[in-house]
């Protein structure tokens, strides 16, 4: 089976076959279809590092993607609306299934939340944050190509978020690489 393996970034993939799909959630909606439709894969899995919302996996661990989601953090702060804003795009179960880790809810923000009062609201309902699953879900819902995203968890969701993602991100990548590899047999 034809699996694509995407990446926000070359150091993501490490070693592993597959395409980058930018960093952030509108670049990666821009890019993913387009790699999707010259690759023509049979699934796609996303793989990458990403943050911890409170009483998420714990760093260091690898996830895969349960539902993922998309939020506006003004609309979240009550400071701003977002008129028809896109529902929850749930992984392949049988992907899910194959990989064997825990699963989690991730939610895609369009900048890495550090601020304390922010982080306690996206977490409702959330575990994990990560800036391009849900565009590259998207994709492949709208090409109807099974999906899920890897992650390795790389920081807490805070104000100390960068300062550990920096300290743990190449931990992180390599998790999410190897939790992806069962797939890629």
């Amino acid at each position: 089976m034809r699996v694509l393996v995407l990446a926000a970034a070359s150091e993501e993939l490490g070693d592993l076959d597959g395409d980058v799909v930018g960093v952030g959630p509108i670049v990666a909606a821009v890019r993913a279809p387009t790699v999707i439709a010259a690759r023509r894969p049979e699934r796609v899995v996303l793989v990458g590092s990403a943050g911890a919302y409170p009483d998420g996996p714990p760093v260091g661990s690898a996830i895969v993607s349960a539902s993922l989601g998309m939020s506006f953090g003004v609309a979240t702060m009550g400071l701003g609306y977002v008129p028809r804003a896109p529902g929850p795009i749930e992984g392949d179960p049988q992907m899910i299934s194959e990989l064997g880790i825990e699963a989690h809810d991730v939610l895609t923000v369009s900048a890495i939340t550090t601020d304390p009062t922010l982080a306690h609201r996206l977490s409702d309902g959330w575990s994990v944050e990560h800036m391009e699953a849900y565009a590259v879900a998207l994709a492949c819902q709208e090409a109807r190509i099974p999906f899920v995203a890897v992650l390795g968890i790389a920081n807490d969701v805070g104000p100390d978020a960068h300062v550990q993602w920096l300290t743990h991100r190449d931990e992180a990548q390599r998790a999410a690489r190897r939790a992806a590899a069962v797939l890629l047999t």
